[in-house]
C-alpha cells in the first residue's frame, strides 16, 4: 500500500491531509460494500498488497467495538506494532468470515471504512475491469466450480496466464518477468500507486546495460512510514509474455521484499502505473493463478498530476 512519491529529497513526511491525498489513486478507489455488525454499506477498499484485512478508526468507533492485542503490521515501507479490535463478524461477496481482529487506522489515511486484505481475498478470484473500472468476484479453490473467466480460452480480448507460485502471506509471485533482459520476479499490490524493483534488480540492470541516470524521492506507506528511493526508466519490460516497451519504474529495497524473502533476486512490485495498462487483470488465489487481459495504455510519467483526486 504505497502512495503518491514526493518532491526530490522531502524533509519530513507530508502533514495528515496531504498524506491522504497522496495515497488516494485509482485501483485504491475501487471499493466493494460490505456487511459488517448492523451496518451493510461500510465501503472497504480492494488492497492485494495488504496481509490483513484492516478498519478505520471511524468505523470501529460506530460499531463500538472492543479493543484486542496489538499486532506487527507489515507494510511496504516498514512493519509497526498497530492496535487491533475484536470484529465478530464481516460478510462479504456470500461468505462469512467471523471473529476476526483487524488493525485500525485513521480513516484518513485508509481514505475509506476499511480495507480488505488477502486474509480475506485469498478465498476469492478477483477480476480487476480496468477499461470499465469494476470489481468482479467469485469464490475460488479446488472445490469451487469455475465460471465466468475461463483461463485459457481464447476470446477477442486475449487473456495470458502467467507462471505463478504462492508467497508467505498469500501473495500470488509471478515468476517469469523480464526488465531490461533480466529475469525477475514479481507480485501485484493494487494499493500501490507506482511500481518499484529492488536493489538487486537495479544492479543487475546496471551491470547489463550500464547505471542510468535516476533521482532520489521519498515514498510514503498507509501507516505512516517513508522511505527515499530512486526513479528511474527501463527500456524494456516483458511481462505476461507482452514486451511492454520503455516503463518508468522507481527502486528501492521496501520491507515488502524482505518480507516476502526477495531481497537478494531480482524483484519488481507491480503498482497501479503498470496494471491499469491491461484491459482486465485476474487473480485466482485459490488456483493460484493470474492472468492478464490485452494493453490498453503506454506508462505516463513518474510526476503525478497537480490537484487531482480520484472520484
Amino acid at each position: 500500500m504505497l502512495g503518491w512519491p514526493a518532491k526530490a529529497q522531502t524533509p519530513s513526511p507530508p502533514p495528515l491531509d496531504e498524506t491522504a491525498r497522496l495515497l488516494e489513486n485509482l485501483l485504491t478507489r475501487m471499493a466493494v460494500k460490505v456487511k459488517v455488525g448492523s451496518l451493510r454499506d461500510p465501503l472497504f477498499v480492494i488492497d492485494t498488497g495488504a496481509e490483513r484485512t484492516a478498519i478505520s478508526d471511524r468505523l470501529a468507533a460506530e460499531l463500538d467495538l472492543a479493543p484486542a492485542s496489538p499486532v506487527l503490521v507489515h507494510g511496504i515501507t516498514a512493519a509497526e506494532m498497530t492496535q487491533t479490535v475484536a470484529l465478530p463478524r464481516l460478510d462479504f461477496s456470500g461468505r462469512r468470515f467471523a471473529n476476526m481482529t483487524p488493525p485500525v487506522f485513521p480513516h484518513e489515511v485508509l481514505g475509506a471504512d476499511g480495507l480488505l486484505g488477502l486474509d480475506v481475498l485469498s478465498r476469492f478470484r478477483l477480476t480487476l475491469d480496468l477499461r470499465r473500472r469494476r470489481i468482479m468476484m467469485a469464490p475460488s479453490g479446488p472445490d469451487v466450480v469455475e465460471r465466468g473467466i475461463a483461463f485459457g480460452r481464447a476470446s477477442r480480448v486475449r487473456n495470458d496466464i502467467t507462471d505463478t507460485r504462492r508467497a508467505r502471506f498469500g501473495q500470488l509471485i509471478l515468476t517469469s518477468v523480464q526488465v531490461d533482459g533480466v529475469d525477475a520476479v514479481a507480485f501485484v499490490d493494487s494499493g500501490a500507486q507506482y511500481s518499484i524493483a529492488n536493489t538487486a534488480l537495479m544492479r543487475s540492470i546496471d551491470a547489463r546495460i550500464g547505471r542510468a541516470a535516476r533521482q532520489s524521492i521519498r515514498v510514503y506507506g498507509v501507516i505512516g512510514q517513508s522511505l527515499m528511493v530512486d526513479s528511474g526508466a527501463v527500456s524494456s519490460l516483458r511481462l505476461a509474455r507482452r514486451d511492454m516497451g520503455a516503463t518508468p519504474l522507481l527502486f528501492g529495497d521496501l520491507h515488502a521484499f524482505r518480507v516476502l524473502g526477495l531481497v537478494e533476486r531480482p524483484a519488481l512490485l507491480l503498482g497501479a502505473d503498470i496494471l491499469t495498462r491491461f484491459s482486465r487483470i485476474t487473480l485466482d488465489y485459490g488456483q493460484s493463478r493470474i492472468a492478464f487481459g490485452g494493453l490498453i495504455r503506454r506508462p505516463t510519467p513518474l510526476t503525478p498530476p497537480t490537484g487531482v483526486r480520484s472520484p
